[in-house]
């Protein structure tokens, strides 16, 4: 997982109003939409689904220790879909604890290794990688105006990587993985059902859309890309130049968060 720092995330909970509106004019679809549609189930079932849910986001210390803004800021995406959400005042063990005495039934927590939501009463689980790449994938499908039967460019073949082939495979796009490690690539595609690419300029010329999931920062320039191409670009940092972005960001999904801890949450309520 990459580690945020303060800069990333502080602004997020003034923003989210705007941000929404963005996402609605790119794809069409609002976040919390997004979100469902990565978890598979309908904005009224997610809506239903949270109604009753109350989520405890735990500060976790250990490690590089806290992220300031970022607890807050997961709470604020949270309540923003819809969830009754607060930041438990104690970290770590003291402050799950103090989650479930609140009477919270899902807990949010991250530390440097993995970002995680629980259902307490479901024992559902739900990774920040996954989630974040079914929820790019949910995206792009509306961005595109649909991904079904459309071959797919996904950079990176590590847990957002292989979240986002998942959901691609599902609604019946043709997932075409490329990774900088080659022996990974091959396993990824061979389990997940995905061609592999070996040459990583020839597919990013080849293939409209693309989701960029590694943790390179601007290796993608805009004259490595289609004219028409389109990109989501799930975390930090972002893999394409800031001239590529300048140049195209009515045609670029990027943010350090949002879609991420949306996906979660959809997922954790909504599995059986």
């Amino acid at each position: 997982m990459t580690r945020l720092a303060r800069y990333d995330v502080e602004e997020i909970d003034r923003e989210l109003g705007d941000y929404d509106a963005g996402l609605v004019r790119k794809t069409g679809r609002t976040l919390r939409q997004i979100a469902a549609a990565a978890a598979g189930i309908t904005e009224p079932e997610l809506i239903t689904a949270t109604a009753s849910c109350l989520a405890a986001v735990i500060p976790i210390t250990a490690g590089e220790g806290l992220i300031e803004c970022f607890a807050q800021s997961v709470r604020s995406i949270l309540a923003h879909v819809g969830c009754r959400a607060f930041v438990t005042g104690p970290t770590d063990v003291d402050g799950i604890a103090g989650g479930v005495a609140a009477g919270a039934g899902v807990l949010f927590m991250a530390d440097d290794r993995r970002f995680i939501a629980l259902n307490l009463r479901s024992g559902a689980l739900s990774d920040n990688g996954e989630a974040t790449g079914r929820g790019y994938v949910a995206a792009l499908d509306g961005l595109a105006g649909g991904l079904a039967g459309e071959p797919v460019l996904v950079l990176g073949a590590g847990p957002v990587g292989c979240g986002a082939i998942a959901l691609l495979r599902e609604i019946g796009s043709r997932p075409v993985v490329y990774d900088i490690d080659t022996g990974k690539a091959q396993r990824v595609g061979k389990s997940a059902g995905a061609l592999v690419a070996g040459d990583l300029r020839e597919a990013l010329a080849r293939h409209r859309c693309i989701v960029e999931a590694t943790p390179q920062a601007s290796f993608i320039d805009r004259g490595d890309l289609r004219p028409d191409a389109l990109v989501a670009a799930p975390g930090v940092p972002l893999g394409l130049t800031p001239g590529a972005h300048a140049s195209m960001q009515d045609r670029v999904i990027w943010d350090p968060l949002q879609i991420g801890v949306a996906t979660m949450l959809a997922m954790v309520v909504s599995s059986k």
